[in-house]
């Protein structure tokens, strides 16, 4: 055990050290990184620490954690940092990822911007080459986005370039129907005079926005209102409706099946009290391994028609065999209470699927407890006929 924990730690190694030794690196775990303007790094630059400044030159990407990150320099990969505060002013080749409280881009960014923040702001002299995801609680863009601004917030002003697209999911909060709660007045989007969108703006809003008649927008402006939540009231109606549709089709289905095999469903209650664990068993076996050999069947093309029957006899199966437990324990109550007369299939049927679908609605454990009504039934059937 000790010579395969081994190897296997060389293995995982040697899998993260092959791609590094293709590029430099650099690492930094400090209280302050800070990168000079003289400064070059050859390959990806790792920092941690509550501060990291980077005014030189990064050549890969720069992955960092802190409580302030400002990156004034230039940088050829990615930026890639979770921080409190996130600065970035200066020049990046690829993409910016980040996530912190407070986000602010004033720089130039060849490729994507994905900012997830309390506040998102692209400055005036900033310029993303590509598309931005914008995810927080407010976002101004003032700067200019080549592809699309896409993302949610509560609300959103822009005042710069959109090269393409605005699709924004905006405070969904309708006014007027807030009730106890102080509800902010403030637009979910702002289109200034100064905006130019070279596209559609899309967004998802309890109210309109603002959008000013100087506005330069290419394409259509569609507000879309948020879909209307069913209260928990209704949710719990069609809740119990559900249940109560479910119970009357099982006993439906359960009269129909007593009418026409009154005797051999006696017999197939009676084999699964007598061989609980059996029954499971073969149900698990049953359950999971009939889907595998329709597969393999409709695999073999002339099997095809043999797996659609198999399927709807599988699928008739697990459907009767929570009725036939609803009936197994029905049956065992009325043997208890009612010892000296004559035993009323119907009745025990009924009592036992109101009762099995009562507790099988049980949260967190009725679930389980479905599936293992649906095992037991399931081997039972199977049992049965097998012995036919």
């Amino acid at each position: 055990m000790t010579k395969t924990r081994l190897l296997i730690f060389i293995c995982f190694t040697l899998f993260l050290a092959l791609p590094l030794s293709a590029k430099a690196f650099m690492v930094k775990a400090e209280n302050s990184v800070y990168v000079g303007k003289d400064e070059v790094i050859s390959g990806n630059l790792y920092a941690v620490g509550a501060n990291v400044t980077v005014d030189g030159t990064v050549n890969g990407d720069v992955i960092c954690g802190a409580q302030t990150v400002n990156i004034n320099g230039k940088v050829e990969g990615d930026v890639i940092c979770g921080a409190q505060s996130i600065n970035i002013d200066g020049e990046v080749n690829g993409s910016v990822r980040a996530a912190g409280n407070s986000i602010n881009i004033n720089g130039a960014v060849a490729r994507n911007v994905m900012a997830f923040g309390a506040t998102v702001n692209i400055g005036t002299d900033a310029t993303v080459g590509w598309d931005m995801l914008l995810a927080g609680a407010t976002g101004e863009i003032r700067g200019k986005i080549g592809g699309d601004l896409h993302g949610a917030a509560a609300n959103v002003i822009i005042t710069g370039t959109i090269g393409k697209n605005v699709r924004l999911k905006l405070n969904e909060q309708t006014r007027g129907k807030m009730k106890n709660i102080g509800f902010k007045k403030s637009s979910p989007i702002t289109i200034t005079k100064d905006a130019v969108i070279n596209g559609d703006v899309i967004y998802t809003a309890g109210n309109e926005g603002t959008i000013a008649q100087g506005a330069t927008i290419t394409g259509e402006i569609t507000h879309n209102l948020p879909k209307v939540k069913p209260s928990k009231k209704y949710l719990a109606m069609g809740w119990a409706w559900g249940r109560l549709y479910s119970i009357f089709s099982a006993l439906v289905i359960g009269l129909v099946l007593i009418s026409l095999w009154r005797e051999q469903i006696i017999k197939l209650t009676d084999k699964m009290l007598d061989k609980i664990g059996p029954s499971i068993g073969w149900g698990m076996v049953v359950m999971f391994l009939t889907p595998i050999i329709a597969i393999l069947l409709i695999i073999t093309i002339i099997g095809i028609p043999l797996a659609a029957i198999l399927t709807g006899v599988w699928l008739i199966a697990l459907f009767l065999s929570k009725i036939m437990v609803g009936i197994l324990v029905g049956r065992n109550l009325m043997k208890k209470f009612r010892e000296k007369k004559k035993e009323s299939l119907i009745w025990a049927m009924i009592i036992g699927i109101v009762l099995s679908w009562i507790i099988f609605s049980i949260p967190f454990i009725g679930w389980i407890l479905t599936l293992i009504a649906i095992w037991w039934g399931l081997g039972g059937i199977w049992l049965s006929f097998k012995k036919a």
